[in-house]
């Protein structure tokens, strides 16, 4: 005999088990039955009657059969006999049932590591928690995701039946209690642990093993099938990373976008490359070789089969590559290469961007995401660049002598703040007695976070003239408070100007790396919306704000109560209270993806279930076909039966 998972007691003969055992009880009726369907007629009496001799010499061709042919009997004992076993219960090959008395723990993987196999793991769970309640055991539940705290309370084990079927699982790492000591306090001394794995390692995982080691047998359950992750790789040529504790062959990423029309759809299959294994983990490349069109639509990459918040990488600026036009004078010869404006925006935004150089009106024509003018005054195109603003474009000015040297520099268009003309120099009328350094970035505007380096100083400016709304305008100053970069908007679109040339002439902003970050930001907020993120998120001071988050499955939702979260939170990756999702923090936005690395967990004294056996095969529903097809079959002769008596009856009337 053994528990089942239903909470009764299994018989178990040979490969054979039943739920029911004592249902097979009835089998020992079949005989009596076997006597009632034989249906005898009672015995003749003998009655003397004058009349009976004209029946003298009479015979029935067909008479009546004193018993239920035996074929027929045959037929609906084993039909009967057929139910009696299948509401017994019938499992062939029952898996082994777990045996002792010691109070129950289950241990369960709660990460976005166990969602594929979710309601395997919970079914697991509840045979279990069946068997603790057949022999009267207490039970305890803990869920690994981060937020069990305090000890452990054991229960009854029917109690956490419908708590368990209700736990989802967690859009970010399995995590164990940090003191398993505290976790572990008001537990028993014996324990009988049930550990549902993931199949991977996971901080404090030793730890909490030894714990309960320490209190009894520890049973785990990996996984039956391979865990896979998603990652973004990061570049100038950004890239995915697929990991699978597999080595099959991989599945593909999908890429899930809006298409024309607005509506989300598959955009583009990625296959993967081929593997590099690393202690059982193989991680392959998959490189989005997409046009820059189709490309810049995707809003999320997916592993194809995989419901996981780690099969899931939400696309973010560094994956679009946006279409950026320079407008401006440029030096082809070798010595005046280092002197032009051009030079210095094409090495800093090439990596990222799509480059595309002319004159105004062609570059107007093939409808760029942001145009960068250096220099540039009094253009023709000045009406139709500022359409292509008003209808969502950004435009970035860098000053210059020629915009210095315009005398109408005070009634310049598209500027987004006004400016005196003449400009300040180290020679000028307002010469400064030594360059300019740079003040900290706001901590709300686009450069935030970014670091400003000491070498990056400014000898040359073109001034704004002071207003009321100078200041809301201003994202970055000098030391000395007077504004570098400004910028304003202009119907749907924004305009910005630096202030200070793109080229070394002026300043040596253009030769430091924050140069580059800038117009990476800048870049970054062109048609900008929710769904098309940034990947900064350094600064100390910033509070991020969940626009969309991801359940453990890797649905994407609305949060109904968003909840800020810390920068240095933000910055650890998801973890409770800052699940996988997208962020917002004043006019940036983020990414939080949950896939990452994984390290295949190793069990040491531990008993590991084979994950590849079944509970066994319920019989129950072939039974039943069975006696229902034994029932049909003896309808049919029971019919047959009555048809050839009446064919009979109607002879001897003729």
């Amino acid at each position: 005999m053994a528990v089942d998972g239903a909470g009764g007691l299994m018989l178990v003969l040979g490969p054979l088990g039943f739920l029911a055992p004592w249902l097979l009880i009835a089998l020992a009726a079949l005989p009596v039955l076997w006597l009632i369907l034989r249906a005898m007629p009672p015995s003749p009496k003998l009655v003397r009657f004058p009349g009976t001799r004209l029946l003298l010499g009479l015979r029935d061709p067909q008479p009546v059969a004193q018993h239920t042919p035996w074929w027929l009997l045959l037929l609906r004992v084993l039909a009967i006999a057929a139910l009696i076993l299948a509401f017994a219960g019938p499992i062939w090959k029952p898996a082994p049932q777990q045996q002792g008395d010691a109070p129950l723990l289950i241990v369960m993987d709660a990460g976005w590591t166990a969602a594929s196999d979710w309601p395997q793991r919970q079914a697991r769970a509840l045979r279990a928690l069946g068997q603790a309640q057949s022999a009267g055991q207490p039970a305890a539940l803990l869920l690994a995701d981060g937020t069990s705290e305090g000890a452990l309370a054991f229960q009854a084990a029917g109690d956490l039946e419908a708590q368990l079927r209700g736990m989802v699982p967690a859009a970010w790492e399995t995590r164990y209690p940090q003191d398993p000591a505290a976790t572990l306090a008001q537990a028993p001394n014996r324990l009988a642990v049930l550990w549902l794995s993931d199949g991977l390692d996971h901080p404090g995982r030793g730890a909490l093993q030894s714990a309960l080691a320490a209190r009894g047998q520890v049973t785990v359950v990996p996984p039956a099938s391979a865990r896979m992750s998603l990652e973004l790789v990061a570049g100038d040529q950004p890239s995915l990373r697929l990991r699978s504790t597999g080595q099959g062959v991989p599945p593909q990423v999908l890429a899930i976008g809006l298409d024309p029309q607005g509506a989300p759809r598959e955009l583009a299959r990625l296959s993967a490359g081929d593997p590099v294994t690393d202690a059982g983990i193989a991680a392959r490349p998959v490189p989005i070789d997409l046009p820059s069109e189709l490309r810049n639509r995707i809003a999320r990459f997916e592993i194809e089969g995989q419901a996981s918040a780690g099969a899931v990488v939400l696309a973010d600026d560094s994956v679009r590559r946006r279409k950026v036009a320079l407008v401006g004078q440029d030096s082809t010869s070798e010595g005046q290469r280092l002197l032009s404006p051009l030079h210095y925006l094409r090495r800093s935004l090439a990596p990222r961007a799509d480059l595309i150089e002319g004159g105004l009106g062609d570059v107007l024509q093939a409808s760029p995401d942001v145009i960068v003018l250096a220099d540039q005054v009094g253009l023709p195109e000045t009406e139709a660049l500022q359409d292509w603003v008003d209808q969502g474009g950004l435009l970035i000015r860098f000053a210059g002598p020629r915009m210095a040297a315009d005398e109408y520099l005070g009634q310049e268009p598209l500027l987004p703040v006004r400016l005196r003309a003449g400009g300040r120099d180290i020679g000028g009328a307002l010469s400064w007695g030594e360059a300019r350094g740079l003040r900290p970035f706001p901590a709300d505007g686009p450069f935030a976070g970014l670091t400003v380096p000491q070498d990056a100083t400014v000898r040359a400016q073109l001034l704004a003239e002071p207003s009321p709304d100078l200041a809301a305008r201003t994202l970055a100053q000098l030391s000395d408070g007077t504004p570098l970069v400004t910028r304003a908007p202009l119907g749907q679109g924004q305009i910005v100007l630096f202030h200070t040339t793109a080229n070394a002439e002026w300043s040596d902003l253009a030769l430091s790396g924050l140069f580059v970050q800038m117009l990476d930001r800048l870049v970054a907020t062109a048609r900008a919306s929710a769904e098309t993120p940034e990947t900064q998120a350094s600064d100390d001071d910033t509070f991020w704000t969940p626009v969309q988050v991801l359940d453990g499955f890797g649905r994407v939702s609305e949060p109904k109560d968003p909840v800020p979260v810390a920068a240095a939170d933000f910055a650890r990756g998801p973890a409770p209270g800052a699940p996988a999702g997208l962020y917002r923090s004043g006019e940036r936005s983020a990414a939080l993806n949950a896939g990452g690395p994984m390290a295949v967990a190793n069990w040491p004294g531990a008993v590991i279930e084979d994950a590849a056996q079944s509970p066994g095969t319920d019989l129950r529903g072939w039974l039943i076909a069975l006696a229902a097809a034994l029932f049909a079959l003896d309808a049919l002769g029971s019919a047959w039966l009555a048809r050839g008596r009446s064919r009979s009856s109607k002879g001897v009337t003729a």
